[in-house]
């Protein structure tokens, strides 16, 4: 009897996330939870190993929020725990600057607003799962 072949997705090799800034200021997308909760999120993708994250950012902006993007250098950077609380799996994230000619994104679901806060703003605020990593980010 043939063995059965088992299939491991690929490895997750970091989240890359989109910094737009204007005078001071951040873009995050809003979210509901389950509990009603407003969440705010970074734009961002989770890239696997041996994909190019610059590219896969600049498709995944394109294609998700119809932002046409010019991705600068890397301006932060953590870690994020894409496993469980139980068995933690750390990734790098990796935060580009990036700007735009024009800055006005159509949301799509889950998304539904977007808003511009300060950086100290933006962490009295309920950050989404993919953006806690911002409490103890490093600048470059």
């Amino acid at each position: 009897m043939a063995g059965r072949i088992i299939k491991t997705p690929p490895k997750l090799s970091a989240l890359i996330c989109a910094l737009f800034e204007d005078n001071g200021r951040y873009f995050f997308l809003e979210r509901l939870d389950e509990r009603g909760r407003t969440l705010i999120d970074l734009p961002n993708i989770l890239v696997n190993e041996g994909e190019d994250p610059v590219s896969m950012l600049d498709a995944h902006l394109r294609s998700s929020l119809s932002i046409d993007p010019q991705i600068h250098l890397i301006s932060l950077r953590g870690t994020y725990n894409a496993g469980s609380r139980k068995r933690r799996h750390l990734i790098p994230v990796l935060a580009f600057r990036c700007s735009a000619k024009k800055m006005q994104p159509k949301l799509i679901p889950p998304y539904t607003g977007s808003r511009w806060l300060t950086a100290e703003d933006a962490l009295e605020q309920k950050l989404g799962r993919n953006t806690e990593w911002l409490r103890m980010a490093e600048k470059i």
